[in-house]
This record gives structure tokens, C-alpha cells and sequence, in this order.
């Protein structure tokens, strides 16, 4: 089943799937520890609120990116957001971090979807509904990554 956070029975099933996740739990693939993992997913809500901003803007076409995604290729981060180089939000305690995720999600669900977001590193101007499909997306892809 695939998360959809902007509904409660996805918002549950996205919860139980956290739930599962341990300070040790390996990666099936990649670099990143678990605890990165839940920071590096809660960088996404920070970038979309305005909080946080990319080394680097456009140095991978969305094209390209897109067609990476489809072909189950790995999408590096955008500049200052790789945690497996030390960037993006520092994890302190996983549990403490895991529930700022958690509350960064639920703000995210609460942006009116006129909102005005930030522009994205990869594919600049982005809807609500863009960055929602793009937040679903990026959710599950880690999950799975963790064997959750």
C-alpha cells in the first residue's frame, strides 16, 4: 500500500509504517542512516514552507529527474541536502526527531492549496498538489528503502 498523507486512513497507514522504524534499522539500499532518513524526509516539509533553501537551483533538469524516478534510479539531493554527506537537518534523538516529522506532516496538511510555496531545486514552481504527489513520493520510496 502506498502512503498518502493527505488522508487519515494514509496518514494512519503512514504512522504504523514509521512505528516499525528503529535507530537501527539498516538500509535495504544507499548511504543514509535510519535516523537521517527521518531527518532528510522532514527537509522536504522544511523546504516547502521556506525554511530551508538548495545550495543549487536547475542543475539537474526535471526531465531528468522525472525519468529517473520512472526508471527506479536513484534521485541524488539537491546541494545541502544529502545527509549521507553530513547536510541537511543534523538528527539528535531519533524519537524526538521522528515526532518533528510527524508534526511537519500535519502542518504540510494544513497549507491551502492555493498556497505559494518556495521554488523546488529540481522542478522550481510547484502547486500544492505538485509538492503532495512529490512528498507522497519521496515518503515511500525512503520507506521502502528501510524495508518498511
Amino acid at each position: 500500500m502506498y502512503v498518502h498523507i493527505h488522508t487519515l486512513i494514509g496518514l494512519d497507514y503512514l504512522y504504523t509504517r514509521l512505528e516499525k522504524l528503529q535507530p537501527d534499522t539498516q538500509p535495504l539500499f544507499g548511504q543514509m542512516t535510519c535516523h537521517q532518513m527521518i531527518c532528510h524526509i522532514g527537509d522536504l516539509f522544511r523546504m516547502a514552507r521556506g525554511e530551508m533553501k538548495a545550495l543549487e537551483y536547475g542543475s539537474i533538469p526535471a526531465a531528468e529527474i522525472q525519468a529517473m524516478a520512472k526508471a527506479g534510479k536513484t534521485i541524488p539531493a539537491p546541494r545541502g541536502f544529502d545527509q549521507s554527506k553530513g547536510e541537511g537537518t543534523q538528527p539528535t534523538e531519533f524519537y524526538k526527531d521522528l515526532e518533528a516529522l510527524k508534526q511537519l506532516i500535519n502542518e504540510f496538511n494544513t497549507f491551502s492549496p492555493d498556497k505559494t510555496f518556495p521554488p523546488h531545486p529540481y522542478f522550481n514552481t510547484m502547486s500544492h498538489a505538485e509538492w503532495l504527489a512529490l512528498a507522497n513520493y519521496h515518503i515511500n520510496y525512503h520507506l521502502e528503502q528501510f524495508g518498511v
